[in-house]
């Protein structure tokens, strides 16, 4: 907490330890002391005066926001202009002096909620940034009700037939229920290649390259079987092979 009147510390200090949730770690009575033990402690939230001896709680709180991992705020004053200004700052709290008992157990419970929601957002992010990296080389399927995670690097090419989408593997065949851009966009990082409305296919496996009618092309896969490159794809193939 950063509070320079010392009676108003103490007293502020008793209601917050009287709470299990919330465990007091530091205090101070000015600008510059209060960051420094910020910056030692690291903590969930900070109970902060507006009005400070040496400084001011609304710049403090500022400094903060640009923490890697700035605390939650909750401003404790005897002045009432200052409200609209810390709720543009993303306070969690604004209580006025003189504050008892009940109004700083409001204030906590609030200060508990925002705590969980942070907490879920964060795993929530976690998920989403390590999930792309996590499955990069497997990419689900089913087949007979089991869910099958197929190598990516194992795949010859996907396609259409029958107006399903389906994978052909090396050894196996899948049919999916998903659109073919789906897909496409799961395989960017990877040697795949659209040479089709109908067909994207793995380069690594294309051991050689016939000439159909009309200027098209036909690839020709490591176990004989076949995917026709469109025109409209023809001069992105051709760059990418190198022919």
């Amino acid at each position: 907490m950063v509070e320079d009147e010392i009676f108003a510390r103490e007293y502020l200090n008793d209601l917050l330890s009287q709470s299990s949730k919330i465990e007091v770690v530091g205090e101070a009575d000015e600008v510059q002391k209060a960051i420094s033990e910020i910056h030692q402690f690291e903590p969930e939230v900070v109970f902060l005066d507006i009005h400070l001896a040496k400084g001011n709680g609304i710049d403090l709180a500022k400094k903060l926001r640009l923490l890697k991992r700035p605390p939650f705020i909750v401003f404790v004053t005897a002045f009432e202009e200052y409200a609209v200004k810390a709720f543009g700052l993303d306070a969690v709290d604004y209580i006025l002096k003189p504050f008892d008992e009940k109004r700083i157990e409001h204030t906590i419970e609030k200060v508990v909620k925002w705590s969980q929601l942070k907490k879920e957002d964060d795993q929530s992010q976690i998920v989403k940034e390590i999930r792309p990296n996590k499955n990069i080389n497997k990419l689900p399927v089913v087949k007979d009700e089991r869910i099958i995670l197929v190598d990516i690097q194992n795949i010859m090419y996907i396609g259409t037939e029958n107006r399903q989408v389906f994978i052909k593997t090396l050894n196996d065949k899948y049919v999916i229920d998903s659109h073919l851009y789906e897909i496409e966009q799961k395989l960017e990082k990877f040697s795949f290649l659209r040479v089709h409305r109908g067909y994207i296919i793995n380069l690594e496996y294309v051991n050689e390259i016939e000439q159909g009618f009309n200027g098209t092309y036909n690839l020709i896969f490591c176990d004989g079987s076949k995917a026709s490159v469109s025109r409209s794809y023809i001069k992105t193939v051709r760059q990418y092979l190198g022919f």
